[in-house]
C-alpha cells in the first residue's frame, strides 16, 4: 500500500495537470494555418486598399475620443516595424482628414465599429462605444479597450474579419485574454495589401 505522502503527491500532480489543461483549453482556438500566412475574410467580406481609409499611403486623422490612450496604442501597434508602410498622421489645416475617432453610447453588442464612407474626400469614422468600454462594461479593462481600438484601426487599414480557427486581432469579438495588437496572420494580410 502506498504511503499517504505518495498518494497526496500523486493527487496534487493530477490536480495541477487538470488545472493546467483547463486553463489552456479555453484561452484561444487552435490555429489551423501558419502564423505568418495571409488568411481569408469571412462572410463574403473583402480586403483591399479600396476598403481602407488610406489616401496616398497615409491616414490623416483627428480624434474626439475619451479613449485617447487606447487610440495611441492602436496607432503604435499598427506602425511597428514592417507595419509602417502606411503612415498614421494627425490632420492639419492643409491636409484632408481621412479618419476621425469618435465616441458613442448604445447597447448594440459592439465595443466599437468602423464606418467607411465611399465618397470623394469624405471622412471615415472609428466609433468607440462607452456602453461597453466604460466601467462596469464588459470591455472596460485596458486590454479589451486596446483590442477594440486596434481592431477598428485594422479595418481602416483595409483588413477584414477573420475566422476563429486562427489567432487574429481581426476576430469578430474580443477574447479573454484579449489580443491587443496584430498577430502574424494580421501582419501577413497587411503585407498582402500594402506590400
Amino acid at each position: 500500500m502506498p504511503s499517504p505522502l505518495r498518494v497526496l503527491s500523486a493527487l496534487t500532480a493530477a490536480t495541477c495537470i487538470a488545472i493546467t489543461v483547463t486553463t489552456v483549453s479555453y484561452a484561444v482556438p487552435v490555429p489551423s494555418r501558419s502564423a505568418d500566412s495571409p488568411a481569408p475574410c469571412i462572410r463574403g467580406e473583402e480586403e483591399s486598399r479600396a476598403d481602407s481609409s488610406v489616401d496616398d499611403r497615409e491616414i490623416r486623422y483627428t480624434e474626439a475620443t475619451r479613449y485617447d490612450a487606447v487610440r495611441r496604442h492602436a496607432q503604435k501597434v499598427w506602425q511597428a516595424g514592417p507595419l509602417s508602410k502606411v503612415k498614421l498622421r494627425g490632420d492639419t489645416a492643409t491636409t484632408v482628414n481621412d479618419l476621425e475617432w469618435r465616441d458613442y453610447k448604445k447597447k448594440d453588442g459592439h465595443g466599437g465599429h468602423y464606418d467607411r464612407r465611399s465618397g470623394v474626400a469624405e471622412t471615415d469614422y472609428i466609433y468607440l462605444n462607452k456602453e461597453y468600454l466604460d466601467p462596469p462594461g464588459a470591455l472596460s479593462k485596458i486590454g479589451s479597450q486596446q483590442s477594440v481600438a486596434a481592431h477598428e484601426l485594422g479595418h481602416a487599414l483595409g483588413l477584414c474579419h477573420k475566422g476563429d480557427r486562427l489567432v487574429s486581432l481581426m476576430w469578430t469579438s474580443v477574447v479573454n485574454p484579449p489580443i491587443t495588437g496584430p498577430t502574424g496572420v494580421d501582419k501577413a494580410n497587411y503585407e498582402k495589401i500594402w506590400g
